[in-house]
């Protein structure tokens, strides 16, 4: 997804005042139901730190491609294993027994250092993993080629394999964009390193355990429509309840071709969803209204 930012203004006649509960038609009933299923595996936004940068370019046209290796805790780090362990894997009638968990951002444009246009794309992987790609030639050359291959199966184009090189002087192109990581259950490589949330209080005799809970984050209430609500669809209008104590430098909302994504800084999960067509992100009109604390965002659809 091309993200772009989007500029929040505060006007307070732009919407009713308070949510009012509409009789779904089919459509908007096929839309809520994309909603619903929406992160269904739990998932938190991060923002990773620069690791290094790969140049390579496409075949048969011969464009230039980047591809910035960046870094986040948030990814599980693959097993430890040897390069012998690594030879015997690729050369199994099975390689794919050994996995590298990656997030594969959206393509985007930015300027190369001749101020030229050129597509780039994010990889976040484990910073131990990193470390160990850093120091290692044949990992590293193997992570490469996976990530080659991931970006080709994702989005569809060639990768020279054999023409690339890893940037000297530059950790990365752009600006680092956010990744929404699910949380799945698998051993991180560092989760031995945290504290513990058990703490013990007290002498041996009169100890006692007492567990420390993780805060629980609070959900977005929101809701997602289109306009008109029978006929060709003209936009989608996603309607969003802003908390009264939140500050508008904290609302942070990113509005794709098919994607949204808002997150509060705070105590609140980010609301992150697919929208059920493309819209134009040149004109889409973002505004908070105080008088009821709601957040519209008006997206004119492609046709």
């Amino acid at each position: 997804m091309t993200k772009k930012s989007i500029t929040l203004e505060v006007d307070p006649t732009i919407m009713e005042k308070n949510m009012r509960i509409i009789e779904e038609n089919p459509v908007e009933e096929e839309i809520n139901k994309l909603l619903a299923s929406v992160d269904t595996v739990p998932s938190k936004l991060v923002k990773p730190r620069p690791g290094m940068c790969v140049k390579t370019f496409t075949k048969p046209d011969n464009k230039k491609v980047f591809v910035n290796i960046c870094l986040t805790e948030a990814i599980p780090c693959p097993r430890d294993i040897t390069n012998e362990e690594l030879m015997q894997i690729l050369s199994s009638e099975d390689p794919s027994t050994y996995r590298v968990p990656m997030s594969i951002g959206e393509g985007r444009t930015e300027q190369d250092k001749s101020g030229l246009p050129t597509t780039v794309y994010d990889v976040a992987i484990n910073p131990e993993f990193f470390k160990k790609i850093e120091k290692d030639d044949l990992f590293r050359t193997f992570f490469l080629t996976v990530v080659f291959e991931g970006l080709q199966d994702k989005y569809q184009f060639e990768i020279d394999m054999q023409k690339f090189c890893v940037l000297k002087n530059r950790k990365s192109i752009g600006t680092l964009q956010s990744h929404r990581i699910q949380i799945r259950d698998v051993q991180n490589c560092e989760e031995a390193m945290k504290p513990p949330l058990i703490e013990e209080i007290g002498d041996q005799k009169t100890s006692k355990i007492v567990e420390i809970p993780e805060p629980k984050k609070k959900e977005i209430v929101y809701r997602l429509r289109r306009e008109p609500p029978t006929g060709e669809i003209e936009y989608l209008l996603a309607e969003f309840q802003i908390p009264a104590t939140m500050d508008l430098k904290d609302v942070n909302l990113e509005v794709g071709e098919d994607r949204v994504v808002l997150d509060l800084e705070g105590m609140y999960n980010p609301v992150d969803f697919f929208l059920p067509c493309s819209v134009d992100q040149e004109v889409i009109d973002a505004q908070l209204n105080r008088n009821n604390d709601m957040l519209s965002v008006k997206m004119p659809v492609i046709h």
